[in-house]
Formats: C-alpha cells, structure tokens, sequence
C-alpha cells in the first residue's frame, strides 16, 4: 500500500500545508498513433499494490506492476488488470480485504469506475479508496498521481488558491491540484520517490486546513498570496513558495517545465 509519503513537505508544507499537496492531475487518452500501456497489481493477501505505466508492451508494464507491488515487502502480487491507451484505477477495501479495478478515458472516470464496484463488493463500501491510477500517457519517470476526490462542496477553498500549483525540488517540481470544491491531489515529478496523495483541504482569510485520505496526514497553517502567480506556504514542516501553473486545475498529464526561478524553502523530509 502507499507509504505515508516521503512527502513531508519540503517547502512548503510539503504534505503539510498545502500540503504537500500539490498535485494534479486529470490524464487524457493518448494519441491512437502512439500505443500506450498501463497496469496496476495487488497482494491479496497484504492489499499492497503497485503500478506502472509505458509505451514498451502490456507485459512490461504489468512486470513493473508487480515488481513496484513487491518492493513494499508482499509475495504474492499479481497483476489485476492492464489498459492500452486509457486508464486503470485500483480500488482497496478493508474488513474484509477486497479489491476492485475501473477503467476509462480519464483518471477520474477510471477511479469511479473502481470505486464502484468496490462498493458493490459488500457492506463497508464506503471505506474504499483509490490506491493507484495509472494512465497509458504517464511519464514512466515517477509514479503516477491520483485523481481529485469526489467530495467536496463550492465555497470550501479561496478561490485565489484553485489551480494547478508547483514547487521547485531538486532536479524537478511537486505538483499540486486544488479543486473550487475542497479536494486536492499532490504528486512529484522529481526523482525523489515522494508518493502521491489526495484529500480535502480548505482555505480562506489566509488560513488553510488540509485532510489526506489516501494517506495519514493532517496539516494546518497560513497562506500569503504573492499576486496572482505565487503563493507563500506556512505549515507544520516548513515554509516554501509554490507558483501556478494553471489557473483552471485540468491537467494533461504529461510532463512539466521544471519551475521559475530558484528553489525555495527547507530541503524535502522523507
């Protein structure tokens, strides 16, 4: 299963205040002409799970699945399902153990596509959650994000801080996504193994509250806005500024210009 992340925040709040939060992310199918892969795998003893994402074949993705699965510690990973060209969600659910995979077009019809037949697998359907989505378009080079939650509700975030926002790591960004109806996904796009994660978060009067429910983590602090394209963070783990990328937080998926100007704030904690 994902790890608490490494995603501690390194500026900024890294997980933290914005929590790390950074993320991202909406994938669009990619091109008929340029095959793509996908694949999630599964412990179904443990519920660890693993992904991968390339455009070699269906069976090294699938490989990778599993070998990203193992590296948690499981034996017994397999691979639950594979896509070309579209993507794959895998949904977990504990007492009992259970899981269940979506497909689609997008991230976001892929995960409610597994959340839902995760919900059909018994009483407790409402403690499933996403654990891995993959797209056929990811960039191989780090771990895919996961979609923005589906909860939330208008009014919850300044709309100052809904976009799409990036934080300079070393040798890359983290992405953060903030969604108009409370909810956000973080992920890296540096080679730093900081795990995506996804949750709620609210904001307003300079003052933010962030709830990760892919993950255990709980941040709150202050935020400055520096205009329209920049934004100070302040949370448990630090001080960073994170800059917008995009002020409608749709996300293509594909890889991103590593950042303006120099990093800031404290080094990244794992």
């Amino acid at each position: 299963m994902r790890r608490s992340m490494a995603v501690r925040w390194t500026s900024v709040t890294v997980c933290a205040a914005v929590g790390l939060l950074l993320a991202a992310l909406n994938a669009r199918p990619a091109a008929a002409q340029e095959l793509g892969f996908a694949a999630v795998a599964v412990s179904p003893s443990t519920l660890d799970t693993g992904e991968s994402a390339g455009t070699t074949s269906l069976a090294s993705v699938g490989f990778g699945a599993v070998q990203a699965c193992q590296s948690i510690g499981a034996k017994d990973c397999k691979v639950v399902y594979s896509v070309v060209n579209q993507c794959v969600a895998l949904a977990i659910k504990k007492n009992p153990n259970s899981y269940a995979y979506g497909i689609g077009p997008t991230r976001e019809g892929a995960a409610a596509n597994a959340l839902a037949a995760c919900k059909k697998e018994g009483a407790g359907g409402i403690e499933c959650w996403i654990e891995q989505s993959p797209c056929a378009n990811d960039d191989p080079r780090w771990t895919s994000p996961l979609p923005l939650p589906p909860d939330g509700a208008p009014g919850m975030v300044d709309p100052g801080l809904v976009g799409l926002w990036k934080l300079n790591v070393s040798n890359g960004i983290w992405v953060w996504q903030i969604s108009a109806y409370g909810t956000y996904t973080f992920h890296s796009e540096a080679p730093d193994k900081a795990q995506p994660h996804n949750g709620t978060f609210m904001s307003n009067n300079g003052h933010y509250t962030l709830h990760a429910t892919s993950t255990p983590w709980d941040d709150q602090g202050t935020y400055t806005m520096q205009g329209s394209t920049a934004v100070v963070m302040t949370g448990k783990l630090g001080t960073g500024t994170w800059y917008r990328i995009a002020a409608d937080p749709g996300y293509s998926g594909r890889p991103l210009v590593p950042a303006l100007g120099p990093a800031s704030g404290p080094a990244i904690k794992r």
